[in-house]
Formats: C-alpha cells, structure tokens, sequence
C-alpha cells in the first residue's frame, strides 16, 4: 500500500483499513476544513513535505498530537502530517479563487487590512454580497477573482498557461509553488 494514500500511521488507521494494516486503533476521521492560505503536508512531523493543501481544502482528521495532525486530504486521497493550527471547523465552499492570486480584507475595501493572501484554487463559502466584493468566510474578496464551485473553467490547458511563471516547489501545490503533478491537479480540478 502507498504510504501517501493510505490513511495509517501505526498508532491510529481509518476505520475502513480494519483488517488491513496494523494499528493500535481503528477511527472514523473527524471532517476538518483548512484554514491557512497554503499549508504542507508533511510524510511525518517536520518531515519532507509530499504535498500541499490550500484555504477551504476539507481533510478527515484522525489525530491530533504535539501540535500536528494526522489528515487525509478529500480532495486527492494524500494522507500526512500538517499542523492542527492550520485546520478549523468543517466549512462548506461554494467558490474557489480564479485568477492567480488575490487577498481577504477586512471590509469591502481593498485599503482596509488584508487577512490573508489566497492562490489559485482556494476555496471559500461566500456568505453576502456588496457591490464590488463577496464576503467570505476568509474576509472580503473581490467579486471578479472567485468563481462558483458549480461554474468550472472548461479548458484544462487554458487554466495551466495561467500558471506560467510559478516557480517549481516540490510536492508544491499553489501560485506559490507547483510541480508537475499539481499543475495537472490544478488545472483539472478547476474544470470539474
């Protein structure tokens, strides 16, 4: 079994994997929503990292311990380590970032404080809408850089040119940093 897609760590499996892999316990893993802007997912606490998660990214979380959590992500099935502080309540996205970058502000006004810089991808639940922003769970974003999770891009090729210049970052996964693999998942991804 690949250890990035099988959700065991000896001390604790998913509770589907009984029978299949030793562990001192079988769980049901608890739905976790991602709350960093980008986060590693790490092979072991302050291991090398195999993957990353964004904003809105929704994990089973089977383990909390000295800070970290054991999570597998819902979207790819990678299972690692991230930190427990970069995880919050479950939180239904209904819109994820469609340009290469954008910020949450504080207030629908893109002089206020930003909260947080988000990548492509990100996903958010919007829950008003002003004028010019739709405020979200993250803060206020700007209405042209989201996208309803029900209106995909169509065009996988189209969506990978619009990562053109971002640096290459192992097990990357964002405009921050990306591999191969996680431009593909990007650009199909935002196409449904």
């Amino acid at each position: 079994m690949d250890r990035r897609l099988t959700a065991t760590n000896g001390r604790v499996a998913d509770l589907s994997l009984a029978g299949q892999v030793p562990a001192e316990r079988f769980v049901q893993g608890v739905r976790q929503t991602v709350v960093a802007p980008v986060t590693d997912l790490l092979s072991a606490p302050e291991g090398p990292r195999d993957r990353q998660v964004q904003r809105g990214a929704i994990v089973a979380s089977y383990e909390m311990r000295d800070g970290w959590s054991f999570v597998q992500s819902e979207r790819d099935g990678y299972v690692g380590y991230l930190r427990s502080a970069a995880l919050g309540d479950l939180v239904i996205p209904t819109h994820f970032v469609a340009t290469p970058a954008t910020h949450a502000y504080r207030s629908a006004d893109m002089k206020s404080p930003d909260r947080m810089r988000l990548g492509f991808g990100a996903a958010l639940r919007v829950e008003a809408e002003t004028a010019r922003f739709l405020e979200t769970d993250a803060g206020f974003v700007p209405k042209s850089h989201l996208r309803p999770l029900d209106r995909p891009f169509s065009d996988p090729a189209t969506v990978a040119q619009a990562h053109f210049g971002v640096p290459y970052l192992w097990g990357g996964n964002s405009t921050l940093g990306i591999d191969c693999s996680g431009l593909v998942q990007a650009a199909l991804s935002a196409c449904g």
